[in-house]
């Protein structure tokens, strides 16, 4: 009969119990790294709990984290405090994605320009009567990520919003942008292209009155002529910052293309080349 001592017995408990390392960062990519995770076997190992890009950042930042998924590029200040502490921030690019602006399938609207974006994101436009292709009338009802999400960080950038309107009001997730304009006739939101469901639909943008307007199609993203497309990154801290052993399995699998790729495709973004 074999016999395990008291503390042998406790390590092994602790250790088939042990929490998972958890990872914050983008939501937008939050499907893309829960499906990596997977695919790695690393399921009972990581877990990533989202939170937004800023979240992400605030964590590498801190030591908290090596891996920050991040749907923008880092910001200054928060770069300059992570080497002011002795990390060193390598930014890994690894896909690209377009924010679609979402309506119902059921409004018409066929185009918009980023100036009519802004003011309706400002509240100085509020009711459909005043986009007559939308063959609406009524309040606009207008919806956004919260400010934690990178998102919404390239949307102001992009669009010139300083400050979002009274009218707006804020969802968490991009699921919540999908399901409001799938189920809401007078919405109109703004999200990642994996917020795209049967009933919603992006709107073709354009960058001023004068321009030809897109969608934001593959090759309208890869070429630069859908005005609200970016670049999803995966961060890496570097310096100071030792990967942990769990980070050390899963960075090499995220910038290995050849998984990775495929991950990207299934979440509905786009491959760099």
């Amino acid at each position: 009969m074999i016999r395990f001592s008291t503390l042998a017995l406790s390590v092994l408990s602790v250790s088939a119990f042990a929490a998972p390392f958890t990872f914050k960062g983008s939501d937008t990519l939050a499907g893309v790294m829960t499906d990596a995770i997977q695919a790695a076997g690393l399921q009972n190992e990581a877990q990533y709990v989202g939170g937004g890009s800023g979240k992400g950042e605030e964590a590498l930042v801190a030591g908290q984290q090596g891996i920050a998924p991040m749907s923008r590029e880092m910001k200054k200040e928060a770069f300059e405090k992570a080497v002011a502490a002795g990390i060193e921030p390598v930014a890994h690019a690894i896909a690209l994605d377009g924010i679609g602006v979402y309506v119902n399938v059921s409004n018409k609207v066929n185009k918009l320009s980023l100036a009519q974006v802004k003011a309706i994101f400002s509240c100085e436009i509020t009711d459909w009567a005043k986009l007559p292709s939308s063959g609406k009338t009524g309040t606009i009802e207008v919806f956004r990520r919260d400010d934690a999400s990178g998102t919404t960080d390239t949307f102001k950038h992009i669009v010139g919003v300083k400050t979002f309107g009274a009218c707006v009001k804020i969802l968490n997730e991009t699921a919540d942008i999908a399901s409001e304009t799938v189920n809401n006739a007078n919405a109109v939101a703004y999200a990642g292209l994996s917020a795209g469901r049967p009933g919603n639909r992006a709107v073709q943008l354009s960058k001023d009155d004068n321009s030809i307007a897109y969608l934001p199609t593959v090759y309208n993203v890869r070429n630069s002529l859908y005005p609200l497309a970016r670049t999803l990154f995966v961060y890496e801290a570097t310096g100071s910052y030792t990967l942990n052993s769990v980070e050390s399995k899963l960075l090499p699998q995220l910038l290995d293309r050849s998984f990775l790729d495929p991950i990207i495709q299934q979440n509905e973004f786009i491959t760099l080349d």
